[in-house]
């Protein structure tokens, strides 16, 4: 009997500690092309910057005057994100072997698709840097939340 409750309170845990990975809200819609859009326009300003098409005055104040306002979005998109989806999962610390996985698949996939990116900047014009990452970037994302969920659905599954 002692031993059923101790299963049933060692299962209680597991699941209260897989719950910040699994009982997420979906994104919204609008967020994965916001997602491709920010990263497409941040690579296209990286590779302005380092191009010799215009003035290094120019250059200069143009990334000032995109970098700015785009690291304000990332501060209103913080707020937002944690009034959106409460507790956040944490990147080091236990958690589900399912999402473990999709966490090691992404940081490798993230490697290799930057890796390629950084390539394709050295060899284009930085408005076709700044299209493809956004591209990219928004196909990357929504490929990684349908992984996700799947793995979550199979967390939530398992610890029903």
């Amino acid at each position: 009997m002692e031993s059923d409750d101790v299963r049933a309170r060692l299962h209680d845990l597991e699941r209260a500690e897989a719950a910040p990975y699994v009982d997420q809200r979906p994104s919204p819609r609008w967020f994965a092309p916001a997602f491709g859009l920010w990263f497409g326009v941040m690579a296209a300003v990286q590779d302005l910057h380092w191009s010799d098409e215009i003035d290094s005055t120019w250059r200069a104040l143009v990334t000032v005057a995109i970098v700015i306002p785009m690291a304000a979005l990332v501060g209103a998109y913080s707020a937002w994100h944690q009034r959106y989806h409460g507790a956040l999962p944490r990147l080091v610390g236990p958690k589900p072997p399912e999402i473990r996985r999709v966490y090691r698949l992404y940081f490798l996939a993230f490697v290799v698709v930057a890796a390629a990116l950084v390539g394709l900047a050295l060899l284009v014009p930085w408005w076709v840097t700044g299209a493809v990452t956004a591209v990219v970037a928004w196909g990357f994302l929504a490929a990684y939340e349908r992984i996700y969920e799947r793995a979550a659905a199979a967390v939530r599954e398992r610890l029903a």
